[in-house]
This record gives C-alpha cells, sequence and structure tokens, in this order.
C-alpha cells in the first residue's frame, strides 16, 4: 500500500511540475517557429527572401538596364527611343519601360537640383526662371531642342 502511495505522489508530482514545464517549453518553441513563419512564410520552401525582391518589374531587363547606362552617360533620349521603338507590341513591357525611364528622369532632375543647392522648382525648370509662353506662329520645337531653350526667360523680379 505505501509503494502505492508513492507511485501516486510521483504521478501528482509529474502532473503539477513536470507537464505544464513541458508544455511551455514546447509553447515557447511553437511560438518561435510560428514567428519566423509570420515573418516570411516562403523560407522553407527555397525561395528568395522577401527583403531582397524588387516587385517593380517582372524581372531583369537588360536592355532596359543598358539604356538607362547610356542615358546617364551620354545625357541623350536616344537610347531610350531606340529601346521603346525595340519593344514592339508588348505593351506590358512598353509602359513598365516608360514608368522606369520617367522614374530615372525625375530622380535625375532631382538629384541634379540636390547637388546644385537649388530649391525644388514646380514648372522643370531652373528657379527663377520660367518658360516663355508658346505663341502660336512660334514653330514647334523638335525633341532635340534643348529645354534649356524653353526656360531661357528670367523672371521678372519684383522690388519689396
Amino acid at each position: 500500500m505505501d509503494a502505492l502511495l508513492v507511485l501516486l505522489a510521483a504521478l501528482a508530482l509529474g502532473g503539477l511540475v513536470f507537464l505544464p514545464w513541458m508544455r511551455r517549453r514546447r509553447a515557447v518553441r511553437d511560438t518561435r517557429q510560428g514567428l519566423m513563419v509570420a515573418s516570411d512564410p516562403m523560407a522553407g520552401y527555397g525561395f528568395v527572401p522577401l527583403d531582397q525582391l524588387d516587385v517593380r518589374l517582372p524581372g531583369p531587363d537588360q536592355e532596359l538596364e543598358d539604356a538607362l547606362a547610356e542615358i546617364r552617360r551620354t545625357h541623350d533620349w536616344r537610347p531610350a527611343a531606340a529601346l521603346l521603338k525595340s519593344t514592339g507590341d508588348d505593351w506590358e513591357r512598353r509602359w513598365q519601360r516608360v514608368q522606369t525611364l520617367a522614374g530615372a528622369a525625375a530622380f535625375e532632375l532631382a538629384e541634379g537640383r540636390r547637388r546644385a543647392g537649388a530649391a525644388p522648382a514646380a514648372s522643370g525648370c531652373a528657379p527663377g526662371v520660367r518658360r516663355r509662353p508658346r505663341t502660336p506662329a512660334a514653330p514647334r520645337r523638335t525633341p532635340s531642342s534643348s529645354s534649356s531653350r524653353r526656360c531661357a526667360t528670367r523672371a521678372p523680379r519684383t522690388s519689396a
């Protein structure tokens, strides 16, 4: 009878102390694993980590990268025109390339102004310079004309 009482006491001690300790330990392990899965659900499948993905484009576009490098080097619009001409009837790719070229142009414009120490202007011209109004008799400019010609007139200064 004493052996049965000792066995019952051991089971009670195990149920009150050992079992909750094991449950807590398993819960902590599952929580850590759950946090890892919650932060990156595709980690266990061999996919690229989310922080390394560029979701703006569906894949690498070497022609676009080459054209952007040429544009940065020469400051000429012709590589962009050739790139868009070579796109053909793939309208989705054309749209992505146009968006990327526009973003790169805006970034270059902002960087140029930042380097020059000028405040950003809404018109696209240098600060203190406004665009000349286009008269109906004035001939339309070709794309090769410089944008500085359009911005050649200084804004009138007002004395205070």
